[in-house]
């Protein structure tokens, strides 16, 4: 018995306590920096390539080799993630093209929506859209939202880490002019059309990136239905609130004179604050009442 249970344990990794296969662990790993490496070079060999599609697509593929772990800590089918993203890919897809359109451009025919290679998605529409999705294929298996919110809200942080990287590549989502020469060079500012700006589209990828980790442990150490998601929200919303401050106005969707981004970012800011406290004080009350029981 001791036998097999060393033999198993050398053919995973584990990672802030959740276990993979290693074979797959590592072959996702290396086929991901190949096909990055790829990239790159095709890029200097002068090839135009949407960076952010790539990325985007990257991050999906590491989020679906992460999925099937942290849905069995919860126990969820480790299977479903690979029909979900049935739903939840065009439906991010479909909320990112259409929220970009009606706080930009205006919808003017379905043409504008289906042409979406053409440019102009928006994040919080593709997490509203991706989240609709999740909805469908969670009513479609039966399968409890809530905790598949949970599963999700990591997933979708490092999803996120990946897109931003490919917005540093494709030169977009950066933060306003950096006028001060002792401030012009990587990582603080990024050079596009020959002025420097502020690197927010970096900066966000590594919050997203410790939002990530954060969220793993959290999902991991508390056992409470919901808890994941509102602090998915809390932390995404404290980045973008305060990452909005520093974003070019060109690169920035508004309402009137007010930033959508910021305004949507201050409700999940306050939304999940309210959501944590509920869920505590409820849990609280929960175990003081077991507790007499006994």
């Amino acid at each position: 018995m001791d036998k097999k249970l060393k033999q198993l344990q050398g053919n995973t990794v584990n990672i802030f306590g959740f276990v993979f296969d290693k074979k797959i662990f590592w072959i996702t790993i290396c086929s991901s920096l190949a096909v990055l490496l790829l990239l790159v070079a095709l890029t200097l060999c002068g090839l135009d390539l949407s960076w952010y599609g790539i990325m985007f697509g990257l991050g999906l593929l590491v989020a679906l080799v992460l999925s099937g772990q942290m849905c069995r800590e919860r126990g969820v089918d480790v299977e479903f993630p690979f029909l979900a993203i049935w739903f939840v890919f065009p439906c991010a897809i479909l909320g990112a093209r259409i929220y970009y359109l009606i706080f930009n451009s205006g919808i003017e025919s379905i043409v504008d929506i289906i042409t979406f290679w053409e440019g102009g998605l928006a994040v919080y529409g593709g997490i509203i859209g991706g989240a609709i999705g999740l909805v469908l294929a969670c009513l479609y298996k039966k399968i409890n939202i809530i905790t598949m919110m949970d599963v999700a809200a990591p997933l979708l942080s490092i999803g996120q880490f990946f897109g931003r990287i490919g917005c540093i590549f494709g030169k977009c989502c950066y933060g306003n002019l950096v006028t001060s020469k002792a401030l012009q060079w990587f990582p603080i500012a990024i050079k596009v059309h020959g002025e420097y700006h502020y690197a927010t589209n970096f900066y966000e990828s590594l919050l997203n990136l410790g939002l990530f980790f954060g969220l793993t442990v959290l999902l991991r150490k508390i056992n409470i239905k919901g808890f994941n998601t509102c602090a998915y929200l809390v932390g995404y919303g404290l980045v973008r609130f305060i990452l909005e401050m520093f974003r070019a106005e060109e690169q920035t969707l508004y309402i009137g004179s007010y930033p959508v981004s910021q305004l949507l970012s201050l409700i999940l800011l306050i939304g999940g604050t309210i959501g944590i406290t509920t869920l505590l004080i409820v849990n609280h009350q929960r175990r003081q009442k077991e507790t007499n029981n006994e």
